[in-house]
C-alpha cells in the first residue's frame, strides 16, 4: 500500500500524454478548418503555422491550473484519498470520452469535458463523505464542498456563446459577403484591403489579450520581473489608450495590406494564415489546463502530503492546494511539442476536420447527416418566414443584393470555401474570444469558432434547399453532442470515482485495461472505416466516364452483383430453415452494401459533371442507366431481406414442405442467371455477350407456376396471411431482379 500513491501520480502522467493526444485530435477542428476548408497552403504549411501558435501559446501559458485545484471545489472539505480518486476518475473519463467523440468525428468541448468531471467526480465522493456514519452531514452541506455558482455560470456561458457565436457569424458575414462578393479578386485593392486591416488588427489584438495577458494572470505584480513586466505595463497602457491603439494597429495593418496587394500578392491568404497561428496559440496557452491541470494539481497534491510527513492519506487535509503554484516552463514546453507531434501524426484530425467541412462547404456532395423531423420543421419554417420578410423589400434592391451572393464561377470540388469566409470565420471566432476574455467570461473555443462557422455557411447560401435539412440536422447532433458531452462525464467520472473510492487498486487495474481495450477498439473501427472509404473514392470518385469507362464501372457492378447474389441465396436458405441468426446476420450485411451504394447515389452528379468532354457524354448516360438498373436490384433486396427476418423475427409460422422446395428451385436458377452477369464483368467480353433467354424463361416460369399454387392455397385454406404476403414478396421481387439483370446485359449488348 506504501507504493499505491506515488504509483498512481505516474499512472495520472502517463494519462494525461494520452489526453493531450485525444484532446489535440478533438481540439483540432477550431484552428486547422478555416485554413484547410480553403485550400488557402499546403497542409504541411498549415501545420506548420499552427505548430508555431501552439509552442507559443505553451510558453506564454499562465501556468496557473486554477479550475483543476480549486475551481470546482473546495480542496479544505477533502483529504488527499479523495483527491487523488477524484483527480483519477476525471483522467479515466475524460480520455475515454474524448476518444469517443474522435472515433465518432463529432467535435466537442474538453472545457465542459473536464469540467464535469471534475464535477462529478467531487461529488460523488462528496456525497459518500456526508452520509458516511462518522460525518452523516445535511444534503445542503454539499454547497461546501461543490462550487456551485461556478458551474451554473459555465452552463449559462455555453447556451449563451452558441446563440451569440452563430447570430454573429452570420450577421457579420451577410455584410463582409455583400461588400466583397464572391468574385473578391476584383475589390481587393479597396475594399479587400479595408477587411484584411480590421482582420489582421482584431486577431493581433486577440494574440496580445488571448496570449501574453493570459501568461500575467495569477501572477503578483511583484513577482513580474523584465520582459514580464514591460508586458504588464503596455497592456496597461492598451487599457488606458485602447482607440489610440486600435487606431494605430488598423493604419499600421492597412499600409502593410495594400503593400501586399500593390506586389499582386492574395492579402487574404496572409489573413487566413495569421489567423491560424493566432487561434493555435489561443488554444494551446489556455486549454493547455484541460490536459496536464489534473495531473499537476494531483502532484502538487503529492508534494503537500509528502512534506507533512507523508500521515495517513484518509486523514490528511488539503487546504493546502488553495494555494497558487506555478507550473514549470519545462512541462509546459514538453506538453506542446507532443501537441504539435499529435497534430502532424494523428489521422483522426481528419475526421474530426471532416464534420465542420461538411456542414459548412459551399460545393454539393455526400451529406453525412440525415435529416429528421425537427430540422426538417426548422427549414420549413424559415422559408415561410423568409417569403414573408423579403416581400417587404423592393425586388429591385433584392435583385441587386443578389448578384454579391451568386458563384459565376463553380468552386473546385476540393475547396470547401473561399478566402473570404475562411478570414471572416477567424476574425469574428477572434473578436467574440478576445471580448468574452477582457469580460472574464467562460466560454468554449469549440463552441465559438464551429457555430460562427456554421453562421458563415448559412449567409454564404451554403445551406441552399438542396441542403438545408441535412445541414441543420448535422449542426444539431453536434450540439446535442455538446451537452450530452456534459451528462456523460459527470455520470463517467462519479461512477469511476466511487469505484475507486471502495476497491482502490482492483478498479485502477480494470480501469487500465478498460482505456487499453477501448482505445484498441477506437482505432479498429478508425482504420476500417478510412479503408472503406478511400476504396469507394479511388473507385468512384476519381471515375473518368472516357477512357476504360466499361472496365471500371464493369469492377464496381461485379461487386455488387456478387454481394447481391449471396445475400439473395442466404434470404432463401435463411427462410426455408426458419434461421434467425442467419437472417439476422444476412440482413445487416445488406445494409452495408446499401451504404455503399448510397456512397455512389451521391457522388453521382459529381462524377459526370467532373467529365466534361463530348466523348463523356455518351458513357455518362450509360452510366446513369447502369446506375438505375443496379438500384432497382438494390431495392428488391432490401424488401426481400427486409421481410424473411420480419416474418422469423415475430415467429410467423414457417413455410410449407412444398413452397421450401418451389423457393430452393428458385434460387437454383437465379444463380445461373447471376453467373451470366459475373462472367461478362469477370472476362470483359462485351463484344461476345449472347443473351440466354432460355434460364430467363425458366426463372419467369417457375415464378408464375408458385404464384398459382399460391392463389389455390388460399382458396384451399392451405396457406395464411402472413404467408401469402411474404411469398408474393419473395416472388415478385426475384422477378423484378431478373429483369433488371436483363436490362443490364442489354446495356452491355448496346455497347
Amino acid at each position: 500500500m506504501k507504493l499505491f500513491y506515488p504509483s498512481i501520480i505516474v499512472i495520472l502522467f502517463v494519462l494525461s500524454i494520452f489526453d493531450l493526444i485525444v484532446g489535440v485530435i478533438n481540439d483540432a477542428v477550431n484552428f486547422l478548418n478555416s485554413a484547410i476548408g480553403s485550400k488557402v497552403a499546403s497542409r504541411r504549411t498549415i501545420m506548420i503555422f499552427s505548430s508555431l501558435g501552439i509552442l507559443l501559446g505553451s510558453i506564454l501559458s499562465s501556468g496557473m491550473m486554477e479550475v483543476a485545484r480549486k475551481g470546482i471545489f473546495n480542496p479544505s472539505y477533502f483529504y488527499f484519498s479523495d483527491l487523488t480518486f477524484i483527480f483519477l476518475s476525471v483522467m479515466i473519463s475524460d480520455i475515454i470520452l474524448l476518444d469517443v467523440f474522435n472515433t465518432l468525428g463529432l467535435p466537442t468541448s474538453t472545457t465542459v469535458s473536464m469540467v464535469f468531471c471534475l464535477l462529478g467526480g467531487a461529488f460523488i465522493i462528496s456525497i459518500i463523505k456526508m452520509s458516511s456514519p462518522l460525518n452523516h452531514e445535511p444534503l445542503h452541506h454539499l454547497s461546501q464542498y461543490i462550487k456551485a455558482e461556478k458551474i451554473l455560470t459555465i452552463v449559462i456561458g455555453i447556451f449563451l456563446s452558441i446563440i451569440i457565436s452563430f447570430t454573429s457569424g452570420a450577421l457579420i458575414h451577410y455584410f463582409i459577403r455583400l461588400l466583397l462578393s464572391f468574385e473578391y479578386k476584383n475589390r481587393l485593392k479597396y475594399v479587400g484591403v479595408i477587411w484584411a486591416a480590421i482582420s489582421l488588427s482584431s486577431m493581433t489584438y486577440f494574440i496580445i489579450f488571448r496570449g501574453l495577458h493570459s501568461a500575467l494572470q495569477g501572477f503578483r505584480e511583484d513577482h513580474l520581473t523584465g520582459l514580464s513586466l514591460c508586458i504588464q505595463y503596455f497592456i496597461k497602457w492598451i487599457h488606458h489608450n485602447f482607440f489610440i491603439f486600435l487606431f494605430l494597429l488598423f493604419s499600421t495593418w492597412t499600409i502593410i495590406s495594400k503593400i501586399f496587394v500593390s506586389l499582386g500578392y492574395n492579402i487574404l491568404k496572409f489573413v487566413v494564415l495569421y489567423g491560424t497561428f493566432s487561434l493555435s496559440m489561443a488554444f494551446s496557452g489556455n486549454d493547455l489546463v484541460n490536459f496536464i491541470g489534473i495531473p499537476i494539481a494531483s502532484i502538487q497534491s503529492y508534494k503537500i502530503w509528502k512534506e507533512a510527513g507523508s500521515p495517513t492519506a484518509e486523514k490528511f487535509n488539503m487546504k493546502g492546494l488553495s494555494d497558487n503554484v506555478q507550473v514549470p516552463s519545462l512541462v509546459l514546453i514538453s506538453s506542446g511539442i507532443i501537441m504539435i507531434l499529435t497534430l502532424f501524426f494523428s489521422k483522426k484530425t481528419k475526421n474530426i476536420t471532416s464534420t465542420e467541412l461538411n456542414l459548412s462547404r459551399q460545393n454539393e456532395g455526400n451529406e453525412k447527416f440525415l435529416s429528421n423531423s425537427f430540422s426538417r420543421g426548422i427549414v420549413r419554417f424559415f422559408l415561410y418566414f423568409g417569403n414573408k420578410f423579403f416581400k417587404l423589400f423592393p425586388k429591385r434592391f433584392l435583385v441587386k443584393i443578389e448578384k454579391n451572393f451568386k458563384q459565376k464561377i463553380q468552386q473546385e470540388d476540393n475547396v470547401a470555401f473561399d478566402l473570404v469566409r475562411a478570414s471572416a470565420n477567424l476574425t469574428i471566432s477572434s473578436i467574440l474570444i478576445s471580448i468574452a476574455t477582457v469580460q472574464k467570461l467562460p466560454l468554449s473555443t469549440t463552441f465559438v469558432t464551429f457555430m460562427v462557422s456554421m453562421g458563415t455557411s448559412l449567409s454564404d447560401r451554403a445551406w441552399d434547399r438542396e441542403s438545408a435539412v441535412y445541414r441543420v440536422s448535422g449542426v444539431l447532433k453536434v450540439i446535442r453532442g455538446w451537452f450530452l458531452t456534459g451528462f456523460i462525464a459527470f455520470a463517467m467520472s462519479g461512477i469511476t470515482a466511487s469505484f475507486l473510492y471502495f476497491l482502490k487498486d482492483w478498479a485502477l487495474i480494470f480501469f487500465i485495461f478498460l482505456i487499453i481495450f477501448i482505445f484498441y477498439k477506437n482505432y479498429q473501427k478508425c482504420k476500417y472505416q478510412k479503408l472503406k472509404e478511400k476504396k469507394i473514392i479511388i473507385e468512384i470518385g476519381v471515375m473518368n466516364l472516357g477512357k476504360n469507362f466499361i472496365n471500371k464501372t464493369s469492377d464496381i457492378l461485379e461487386n455488387f452483383i456478387q454481394s447481391i447474389e449471396n445475400i439473395y441465396t442466404k434470404s432463401i436458405k435463411g427462410i426455408t430453415q426458419d434461421n434467425l441468426k442467419n437472417l439476422q446476420y444476412n440482413r445487416t450485411h445488406f445494409l452495408k452494401i446499401k451504404e455503399n451504394f448510397t456512397y455512389i447515389q451521391n457522388t453521382l452528379i459529381q462524377v459526370i459533371r467532373n467529365n466534361k468532354k463530348n466523348e463523356s457524354i455518351s458513357a455518362g448516360i450509360l452510366y446513369l442507366q447502369k446506375y438505375n438498373k443496379t438500384k432497382d436490384i438494390i431495392e428488391s433486396a432490401d424488401i426481400i431481406t427486409y421481410r424473411t427476418l420480419l416474418h422469423v423475427i415475430n415467429s410467423h409460422k414457417p413455410l410449407k414442405y412444398r413452397q421450401k422446395n418451389n423457393l430452393m428451385l428458385l434460387d437454383h436458377f437465379m444463380m445461373q442467371y447471376f453467373k451470366l452477369i459475373k462472367q461478362i464483368t469477370f472476362y470483359r467480353n462485351f463484344k461476345q455477350i449472347k443473351l440466354n433467354h432460355t434460364i430467363k424463361i425458366k426463372i419467369l416460369k417457375t415464378i408464375e407456376d408458385q404464384i398459382n399454387q399460391q392463389v389455390m392455397g388460399i382458396i384451399h385454406q392451405k396457406y395464411g396471411t402472413k404467408n401469402t404476403l411474404l411469398m408474393l414478396d419473395l416472388l415478385l421481387q426475384s422477378k423484378k431482379i431478373t429483369e433488371k439483370i436483363e436490362e443490364i446485359l442489354l446495356l452491355y449488348h448496346k455497347v
